[in-house]
């Protein structure tokens, strides 16, 4: 069945093609390039070996391209878990981020500030950075450095309390990179969060997630829940 001038990138390009396409409900026939060009490539085969061919190919494509989750905790280094660190996972999202990062933080501790930095150096590179935190005054000095360089490229909002529920909180523990990856725990951004407790959360590779949860960020400051920092004000 295989010959030797077969050419593999024709027939990926001509697969996801068509894949593509019928995933977008395109009139034509599905997979019909694909099976002109399987034809071709292998005359001996009959059009079910051929459709097995697309189905196999196909199934792999769409595993590849759908969501994906892992767990990470925060736990002792005698825990021999095999999951991925908290701490390791979100300096990884920070260092590797391209476009945006979007960071929620309810308590904040010094132990987190070289994660800060690493923010901050991102924005000066053209990197949308928003943290939301829940009280700005209550960590002025871990947040300063943040402060000063407000700008175009990183924006910081605080939690508008309510004087009717003085308990309420961000209390949303989450990173959204590229709007491509997010980060979902109970882990806070300090030593216990990244280190001493046991923290447990979910790593989501889902631009639709992604998507979703900044929705709802971008709802909630329509709503003057969220503010700047500078303008903030008590209802």
């Amino acid at each position: 069945m295989w010959n030797t001038d077969l050419s593999l990138d024709l027939i990926v390009e001509t697969l996801i093609d068509d894949f593509e396409r019928s995933m977008k409900r395109v009139e034509a026939p599905a997979f019909e390039k694909s099976l002109q060009e399987l034809h071709r490539r292998f005359p001996n085969a009959d059009t079910e070996e051929l459709m097995d061919i697309i189905s196999l190919v196909c199934s792999a494509y769409s595993y590849s391209r759908g969501d994906k989750c892992e767990l990470v905790i925060t736990a002792p280094a005698s825990f021999r878990l095999k999951t991925r660190r908290t701490e390791d996972v979100v300096s990884d999202l920070i260092i590797h981020a391209q476009r945006s990062i979007v960071i929620t933080g309810y308590s904040i501790s010094d132990y987190f500030e070289g994660m800060l930095d690493s923010m901050i150096r991102k924005s000066t590179t053209g990197v949308y950075v928003s943290m939301y935190v829940n009280d700005a005054e209550k960590y002025e000095e871990q947040l300063q450095r943040l402060k000063v360089y407000r700008g175009q490229y990183l924006k910081l909002f605080q939690y508008n309390k309510s004087k009717d529920d003085q308990m309420a909180a961000l209390h949303a523990k989450l990173i959204v990179v590229d709007g491509v990856t997010s980060l979902v725990s109970s882990a806070n951004l300090s030593y216990h969060g990244m280190q001493g407790n046991i923290e447990m959360g979910v790593l989501v590779t889902s631009s639709d997630k992604a998507q979703m949860i900044i929705e709802v960020l971008k709802e909630l400051k329509r709503m003057k829940i969220f503010l700047p920092v500078a303008d903030q004000k008590i209802n």
